[in-house]
This record gives structure tokens, sequence and C-alpha cells, in this order.
């Protein structure tokens, strides 16, 4: 198709024409002129949903709207797509979405070391890391003052609310005690949602993926506003307290994040607030690492566990890791701990129920009776790894499913999103008041000392169990005192405000306790609590257990991700405990058949099989299933349980559950990113085959956008116009041509083109502070926000509105009152020169260039060119022929998994083509896409259909060749296997198994004619 030619700077490397098709634009290094490419015939892409543009009518739809919504839902459910891939299988975007993916921009990890950066980093004190330490310590300090606030108030409502449920079921009647539980509920749920969609729309979910995407070079807007932060905590209180089955540690992380970003930048742009402390730290590295030193301070202070808070960051969401920075995360950990703990025994002496500096409360989920390890527990914990890794599939397609759904349906409403969590807290509310009704009353025989309660373990007949073990407070019933003299029965009901049966005396009594209500009249941790207490083998039986799973399970997939600040930890350990005190309670059962006695408190070989510590198990089991952590969690379950003995246990299921949930799903939190359009890059690339057999050059952009070191402002107004791209590589003339030198961002040169303007000439310096204003004064940064927008566009207005020649007085004078702040009210420009005379200047561009730019050739391994991508953080990676001459660049959107899988495809398939007569081995690079990774545009169909079809009709004399290669000992397929075997020709040393020089000469002859011819067919 003949090129369509455009006016200069009209147009980029690529550029959504908001036609649903993308442009292609080449450019002109020795006139800064561009071409524009149109794709728009041939586009063979499908739809979203997979359905072929022309085809039978498809059936009617209902014609109300509820039918249309009922069926959309249904559709979306029950449709397998992309939410079931299996984690070595990358995920395929729709158009859309590939479309939404380019609109992430990226930042990199290290600063742009060009001329201006060494003169301002000269100045810095090196290796000082004292006021590193400080911030470290502050950001664990307000961590866990934080922590320890929130859960106060979660605590207290909470209390309150139950509490009053409770006395009003003992002195009113269930009805009143279902209205003020519902009225309450919903009431704060409501208060909840309105925070997060009227002020910060950012608070809602978790924020853990945003937070990951952070760290992983993805820029995320406002995910640490001020307001975000403010709205998180107190959505989050509200809506834990209501009872919904969500948690706060998910919201501690994100707060941490935020709490870490802010105290080391030292600014807030959205109240117009900066101080000089700490200015130092205002670089992207610095702020990445405190960022993350809050994540690991949010996961210490949810869990009480600092050593998982370090492994946490480590293994899940920190993407650059250095040793240093473990040991300084580690300490921000440690004092976050210290000072929740600190605070909790604060406040429980000033109450009068402790002694300060008391850690009576130190652990989470804390074990009482401990027990040690058998090789045998290992065979139920692999069991329930395989269920918890089954259910975790379930969990996390279902999850990402109902995600998909709400975007749906309420993408497009504001206050409308609140209807949702609203409805579900009434339905979950009315649920949990009328389930206990159908579960009677449970005897057990109790007693209580000093306040403590001890029953009974509900193992009859066994000598060595003892008759009570401690216990947590029962929803009690009744309680019945039999004299042991007279036989006289005497009925006692709880209090009306506790669910602590009120024993008389010290002897021991039958109190009767309703199950469900035990697990679901308290807030999610002291539920857990109860589910992983020791000695309770037989407190909870297997139909109340499945029916609280099937209920827990539905509703906690269902408000994850609503329109509140929630997270999915405790609804994760919560579903996890239950599968695990099942399987328990069958191990139970199981040694009582065969006979078996054992202890609960005297060492024993068997007294390993408890429910409750299988519980421990299957909690850890089914976290892991669902967000694919290992070390951090075994970590986190032994630090919140201080049970060290069940650590073999928890690794095989743990370990179990991922590698079962592995085969079918990706980890929840990578699928939400995916749900969310955002370009994530994991650890290490996925592929059918290894990428070190595919160069670079097969997912590079080429050809690209390049400046000069030194050049006419207007050649770099010109080059910046119509684009959105944030890297230029930088070149000089070289006898052998253009080289190149190095790479500028477009933030860099924008600021550099504001001071031309302003004061009139080229012969100035701009300083690393004012190029870096963004981050180093983002005050004044958004002040002058619009002086940087109209050096770019002062032009174009000028054209627009004058529409005749910039050279008449009229056309100036316009242009000059247009310019605002930039060019003043001189009709002659700044500094004295003409508005053509600045245009005309030569401007020096190697001050500002990053020299210290990460190059690769263009036959380097894509494998490695990723993994260096992801280890150092990039955002741009510039590759170079033998002469260093740009051959293109690579952005985080080339390197996504399924550009992976195209360029492979379009790799097999290029080869096939050169060995039957077709196309250039090298010619693999994406034609026209962007340089910048805010505005990248997929390849369109076309391009892939051409070049990414593995499926040639290879000619006969290229069969040939094809059944000889066949015969060498590599078990690789015969299309990529040609990608490393020499190329056809005699003078080649030939392997073992490859046919002989002499047949290959004789083949290369022959199929010499169709390569020329196919070659030109393809270069046309």
């Amino acid at each position: 198709m003949a090129p369509t030619l455009t006016s200069p700077g009209s147009s980029g490397n690529v550029m959504d024409t908001g036609l649903g098709h993308t442009g292609h634009h080449r450019f002109n290094p020795s006139g800064f002129q561009y071409a524009q490419y149109s794709d728009d015939e041939g586009d063979d892409l499908l739809p979203a949903g997979g359905e072929p543009l022309l085809g039978p009518p498809a059936p009617s739809a209902p014609t109300n709207a509820f039918g249309r919504i009922a069926t959309r839902v249904a559709k979306t459910l029950f449709r397998r797509g992309p939410d079931t891939e299996s984690a070595r299988v990358n995920h395929r975007f729709t158009a859309e979405e590939r479309v939404k993916l380019n609109n992430v921009e990226s930042i990199d990890y290290l600063a742009p070391n060009s001329g201006t950066f060494r003169k301002w980093l000269y100045r810095q004190p090196h290796r000082r890391d004292w006021d590193r330490w400080v911030m470290m310590g502050m950001i664990g300090l307000s961590m866990g003052l934080v922590a320890n606030f929130l859960l106060s108030i979660i605590n207290g409502v909470a209390d309150w609310k139950y509490g009053t449920t409770r006395w009003l079921i003992g002195h009113a009647n269930m009805g009143v005690a279902w209205l003020f539980n519902v009225t309450v509920s919903t009431l704060l749920v409501a208060a909840a949602s309105a925070l997060c969609v009227g002020i910060a729309p950012e608070a809602i979910g978790s924020g853990v993926p945003e937070v990951m995407a952070y760290l992983n070079g993805c820029m995320v807007p406002r995910v640490f506003n001020i307001f975000t932060l403010v709205v998180k905590f107190f959505s989050c209180a509200l809506c834990v307290a209501s009872g919904l089955p969500v948690g706060p540690e998910g919201p501690l992380i994100h707060i941490g994040a935020a709490l870490g970003s802010a105290l080391s930048q030292g600014h807030s742009t959205t109240m117009s607030f900066s101080t000089e402390m700490f200015k130092r730290f205002r670089n992207p590295k610095d702020k990445r690492d405190f960022v993350t030193a809050g994540v690991s301070c949010g996961v210490a202070a949810a869990f009480n566990a600092p050593i998982g808070g370090l492994l946490f960051a480590f293994e899940e969401v920190a993407s650059f890791w250095q040793q240093s920075l473990g040991w300084q995360v580690f300490f921000a950990c440690m004092i976050a701990t210290l000072t929740l703990n600190v605070a909790k025994s604060a406040k429980n002496w000033l109450l009068g129920e402790g002694h300060f500096g008391w850690f009576e409360e130190d652990v989470a989920f804390e074990v009482t009776t401990s027990f040690s390890g058998h090789l045998l527990a290992i065979v139920p914990a692999i069991v329930i790894g395989l269920v918890c890794g089954i259910f975790a599939i379930l969990f996390t397609s279902l999850n990402i499913k109902v995600c998909r759904i709400r975007h749906e349906l309420s993408a497009h409403l504001k206050w409308g999103r609140m209807i949702e969590p609203i409805i579900m807290a009434i339905i979950y509310t009315s649920i949990c008041m009328v389930l206990p009704i159908f579960f009677p009353c449970t005897p057990t025989e109790c007693l209580e000392n000093d306040g403590v309660l001890y029953c009974a373990t509900g193992l009859g007949g066994n000598e060595s169990i003892p008759e009570n073990v401690p216990s947590l407070p029962l929803y009690t019933c009744r309680v019945v005192d039999i004299d042991d003299n007279t036989g006289d029965q005497t009925t006692w009901y709880p209090r009306g405000d506790s669910i602590m049966p009120s024993l008389p005396g010290n002897g021991t009594q039958t109190v009767f306790y309703n199950q469900f209500a035990t697990l679901l009249f308290s807030t999610g941790e002291e539920s857990i609590k109860q589910l992983l207490t020791r000695g309770t083998h037989k407190r909870f039986g297997y139909g109340m257990l499945a029916v609280l799973f099937v209920f827990y399970f539905i509703m906690s997939s269902l408000v994850a991700g609503s329109a509140i600040a929630s997270g999915l930890f405790v609804p994760m350990l919560m579903i996890g405990a239950i599968i695990g005190r099942t399987v328990g309670l069958a191990t139970v059962d199981i040694a009582e058949a065969l006979g078996k006695q054992w202890s609960v408190t005297i060492s024993g070989p068997l007294n390993w099989i408890d429910p409750g510590a299988f519980a421990l198990v299957g909690a850890g089991a089914f976290m892991g299933g669902v967000t694919r952590l290992t070390m951090s969690l075994a970590v986190i379950m032994i630090e919140v349980s201080s049970d060290v003995h069940m650590l073999l246990p928890v690794l095989v299921a743990i370990m179990t559950a991922k590698w079962v949930a592995d085969a079918v799903t990706h980890s929840l939190y990578h699928g939400l990113l995916e749900v969310k359009c955002v370009p994530f890059l994991p650890p290490e690339p996925v592929s059918k085959y290894s990428l070190d057999l595919v160069p670079v050059s097969f997912v590079m952009h080429s050809p690209v956008v390049l400046l000069k070191q030194t050049m006419k402002v207007r050649e770099v107004t010109e080059a910046l116009k119509g684009v959105s791209h944030n890297g230029f590589p930088v070149v000089r003339e070289s006898p052998s041509g253009q080289v190149f030198v190095g790479l500028l961002t477009r933030s860099h040169v924008m600021a550099v083109l504001q001071r031309i303007v302003v004061t009139g000439h080229t012969d100035m310096d701009v300083t690393w502070t004012e190029l870096n204003r963004k981050t180093m004064d983002p005050v004044m940064a958004q002040r002058s926000v619009h002086e940087q927008q109209m050096v770019v566009l002062s032009r174009e207005l000028h054209n627009s509105l004058m529409s005749g020649s910039s050279d008449s007085p009229l056309a100036r004078t316009s242009a000059s009152a247009s310019s605002g702040n930039i060019a003043g009210s001189r009709a002659n420009g700044a500094g004295g020169h003409s508005e053509s005379e600045v245009e005309n200047m030569m401007v020096d561009l190697s001050h500002y260039m990053n020299t210290s730019t990460f190059v690769v050739p263009d036959s380097f391994s894509l494998e490695r060119a990723y993994l260096l991508f992801r280890t150092m953080g990039l955002r741009h990676l510039v590759v170079v022929d033998e002469h260093n001459h740009v051959k293109g660049i690579v952005t985080r959107k080339d390197l996504l998994g399924y550009r992976l899988d195209e360029a492979l495809e379009r790799a097999i398939g290029s080869q096939t083509l050169l060995r039957s007569g077709g196309g250039d081995s090298r010619g693999g690079s994406r034609r026209g896409g962007g340089v910048g990774d805010a505005s990248e545009g997929c390849c369109p169909a076309k391009h892939h259909a051409r070049l990414a079809s593995p499926h040639r009709v290879i000619p006969a004399t290229a069969q040939a060749v094809h059944s000889d290669l066949a015969s060498t000992p590599l078990a690789l397929p015969p299309s990529l296997l040609r990608l490393i075997t020499p190329d056809l020709r005699p003078n080649k040393h030939t392997p073992i198994g490859l046919p002989s020089s002499k047949k290959l000469l004789a083949l290369t002859k022959q199929l010499g004619a169709s390569d020329s011819a196919a070659g030109r067919r393809s270069n046309g």
C-alpha cells in the first residue's frame, strides 16, 4: 500500500487514531520528516468475544434490562476464557485491553546518568547512610502506630456491634436483633463505600496489586495520594468492623507503601506542601526502596511477623533487591512490630487490663498447646494441599470473573457503585443471623477458672486425654448444672453482652453452644483463632464446616473488589482453616476407628492428630494456592502461630497447593493486574521454547525517532510534536554514519525547551533539579505544567488560530499572546529575539542525555534481554547493530508475555520463509511501534498474520532439507530447529546428523531463485 505523507512533526512512531487502527510512522533523520503507513486493509482482528465479525446472526437477546444483565453475567461466569490460564501460559489480551496497556506509563529504577546528574551527584554526600536508617525507622514507627489505631477502631466497633446484637437476642427478640445488626452493618459499609467512591476511588480493594505494579516499574496514578491514604484507613476500619468477610491486612500493605512514599519524599502535591528535609531521596530508586520498606512494615504490623514482612517484599513485590536494602527493610519491620506491641501494651495498661511493656498479644494466632512432629503428618498435609489447590483455582477464577462483570456493569457509574457493597452487607448479615437457627446447640463439659474457660476435647473413653483444655469463648446458648448429691438441674443463660458463659462456682457444668454462631458472631481473626485452637477435636462438626465453607467461599468472592477498601488475607486464611480442620477431623475419626490412643498435652507419637493443627496447615495452603507465595507465607504461618513443629507439614501443603493451582490459573494478584490492564513483568519470561533461540530484534520497535547531539530548536519541537513517547535515542555523525551516544527522556527535553523559550537563547545550563522538578520540587512543577505544554503547542495554536503565514506581524502577535508565560507579552520573543530566531538556534543536548543507557546488539538473546530489563528496572533498552547504529528500541510493553509468544511465532515463521524462499532472518522487528512506553500500539493484525503463521506450504526442495534436519538428536520441532542450525552455505561446519556440505550447496542453488523472488515480495 502506498504511504500517505503527512506534514512534518504531525506523527510519531505509533499513534492511536481513535478509529480502532494503529498508524505507523517512519522517521527520516536527515530532514526530520515522517511518513505514515496505513494498515487499514486486511484487518482480521476478532472482537473480544472471539467470534467472527461475519457469520450467522446471533440469537436475539432479552428485551428487558434485567434479562440482558443476567445474560451477560451468565456468559461471563460460565465462559472459559483467559481467567483459566496455566501459570506456564501467557495471558492473551484482547484488542481493547491492548489499547489500555499502552496508557500505562513506565518508570526507571536508576536515574539517568547525564552530565547534569553527575554535577548534582558530586555535591551530594557519598556513603552517608545514617539518614537512610532514620527514614527506615520513621516508616516502621509510623506504620506500627497506624496499625494499632486501625485495629483498635475495628475491634472497638465490632465488639460494640456484636455485643449489642447478643444483648438484643437475649433481652428482646431475634427480629429486633436482626434489624439492629443489618442496619449498623449497612451504615458502616455505606460510609466506607461513600468515602472510596466520592473521594478516592484508588482506595478501592486491597491495593496490593497496585503496589506490586508500582514496584514492578508501572506508574499508577494517585496510588500514594494523601487522600487515598486517609480514605484507605477509614474505609478499611468501617467495612472490616461491619462484619463482612474481609480483612485489614491488604489495606495495611497499601497504607505502609503510601507512608513510605510520603515520609521519604517530604511533599504532597495534593496539599501543595513541600519540605527541604530528605530532599536527596527524591529520585525513583530511593522512593521505590522506601515504598518496599513500607510494604514490608505493613505485612509485619498486620501479622506481627517481622521476618515474614521482609520475605513478602523480597518474594512478591520487590523487583530490585540489594543486600543493604534487605538489612534496612528488616530494621524497619523490627521497629514496626516493636511499636505495635508497645502501643498495645500501653493501651491495656491505661485501661487497667495489663502492664506496660508486657507483650501478651504479640502472636496473632498463638498456639497454647504444642507437640512434636511426625512423618505421618505429611500424608494429611498433601491431601490438604491438593484440596486447597483445587479450591484456590475456583476462588481465583471466580474473583477474576466477578471483577470483569463488575467492570462491565458499573464502570460507567459513580455513586451507583455503592449499591453492590450495601446489598452484600444486607445479604451477608441476614444469613449470619438466620443460619445459626438451623444448627442446634451442642453440649460440652466446661469449667471456669480465674476467667479462663476450660472445655472438654470431645474425645471420650481415652484415659490419656484430659477432660478439659483451655478454650476460647463459645457462643453459649445456656448452661446446665446438675447437683451431684440431689440431682437437681439448674439452668443459666449467658450475659447479654458476651458469649462467655456465666458459670457458677468452680465445678464442671454442661455448656450448650452454637457452633455456627461461635464462628460468625465475631471478627474474622477471632473465628480463625477458634479453628486453630488445639485440643478442640470435636468442637465443630462436618455439617457445620461444610455449610460455613460454601457460604464464606461465595460471599468472600463476591465482596472482594467491590467499592470498599478491603483485603482478602483473612478470607483466604478462614477458608483454608475450614478445609484443614475438616481433613484433621477426618484424621481423628480414622485414628479412633483404628483404636489409636494419644494425648493432647503429654508428648507422644500420635499427639499431632489434632484438627486445630491441620487448620493451620490448611490456612497456609489455601493462601499459597491463591497468591502463590511460598517462603514468606511459610514463615508468616509459623510466626502467627508460634508453632515451629508444624513447619514441615505447612511447607508440604503450600508447595502442593501451588503446583496444583499453577496448572490451571495465574495467581490472584497477577490475574487482577491483567484485568486492570497493567503491563506487569514477572521475574522470568514464560514461553513454549527457550527465548535464547530468538534474537531481541524480533520484539524491538523499528525505526525510531532519533535526536542529534546538536540540533535546531525547531527540529526538537517538531520531533516531539504529535508523539507521546518518552524515550529518544541520541546519535552523532561519524564516518560510519549516525552512531548511538545516549538517550534523552521526554521530560528532560521539555524542561530544556521551556528554559530556552523563557530565556530566549540556548547558551544556558539547566540544572538537575530543574530537569527533574516533577520529583525534586513537585509543587512548583505542578504550577508550571501549563508552561511545559505550551512549549510544544504554541506553534500549533498559532497556525490553527491565524491560518496564515507565521512571518506576518499579526501572526507573531497572536503567537506571543497565546504563549502566555512562555513568551510573555513581548512581540519579538523573550530575550529580545524573535520567535523564528529562537527556533533556528542550535541547542546542545549532550549535557542532558543518559550516557549510561543499557544497549544490546540486535543479535542479543531475547531471554537475556528480558532478564536484563526486568532485573535492572529499565524503561528503555536500545538495540544497535555491529556499527553502533540504532536499529530499534525495546520497552516494557514489548516484553509482555503475549508479545513474547508473537515474537517466537514470527521467528519460526520467518525462518520457514527463509528456507522456502522468502524473507530475511533478521527482519522480525515490529515496524512503526512506539518508542515511548506511554503510547505503544500493538502490531496490526495484517502484520501479525503475515509474519506469525507457522503453517506454511513448504516446497519439495525445502522438505528435503527438513527431513535431513529431522535426524538431529535434539527434541525440537523442525521449524524451531532451523533457528539454531548454520546457514545453508558450504563453507560452514556441518554438525553430526546434518546433511553434507555438497548436498546443502545443491539445495541452496535450487532455492536461490525462489528465495530472491519471495524476498522481493516480502520487502515490498
